[in-house]
């Protein structure tokens, strides 16, 4: 029996969403942004990224145990 579960998809869909809400804000306004409001926002930017990063790692890491306990039970 299997202790491992997929993680459900959503939850990264909505980090992609900040994390492109975020660039667009960068792109839009960087030349109105202060210092301050700039390492701000690239610092939520590199949060959110290493999240997905580490949610993607944690996903493929899930599937492959997955896939092989199906192989074994064949």
């Amino acid at each position: 029996m299997s202790l491992l579960k997929r993680q459900d998809i959503q939850v990264v869909n909505i980090k992609a969403e900040k994390l492109a809400g975020l660039s667009q804000t960068l792109f839009e306004y960087q030349d109105k942004l202060d210092h301050f409001q700039l390492k701000t926002i690239c610092s939520l930017v590199y949060d959110i990224a290493g999240e997905i990063h580490d949610w993607t790692e944690k996903e493929e890491e899930i599937v492959m145990s997955l896939e092989e306990e199906a192989r074994r039970n064949g």
